[in-house]
């Protein structure tokens, strides 16, 4: 891959970090002031404990989804240093550059993504 298309990629992938991490803090700051908000506006009965509960676990959730997200663009940025990003991880073949601009922290071309999201294992 020419050395400016990385660029744009790891460029791409910084900010989308940057944003992540920004995430991931406010989420996690966040998180004991919702836990005991009294406020709800449902007129379903539920206990404030109940509601805490779900709260925090919804909460909890989003904060390991944007960590998982965090950790591949961390390793997205590592495959550009070492010179294997843009390469799928299972078959070895160029990604496609549109499915790169789509998910730039993606390890697998269309076709194997595909593959292993339907149980195949990789190589």
């Amino acid at each position: 891959m020419q050395q400016a298309v990385l660029k744009k990629y790891k460029q791409k992938l910084i900010a989308l970090e940057d944003r992540v991490s920004g995430d991931v803090d406010r989420l996690i700051n966040a998180m004991p002031d919702e836990v005991h908000s009294p406020s709800n506006l449902s007129n379903v009965p539920t206990h404030n404990a109940d509601a805490d509960v779900e709260t925090f676990e919804s909460d909890l959730e989003l904060i390991r989804n944007e960590q998982d997200l965090h950790g591949k663009v961390h390793a997205a940025l590592a495959r550009i240093e070492d010179g294997t990003y843009g390469i799928c991880d299972r078959c070895g073949k160029p990604i496609n550059p549109a499915r790169l601009d789509a998910i730039p922290y993606t390890t697998y071309c269309k076709e194997c993504a595909e593959l292993v999201e339907n149980g195949a294992s990789s190589r």
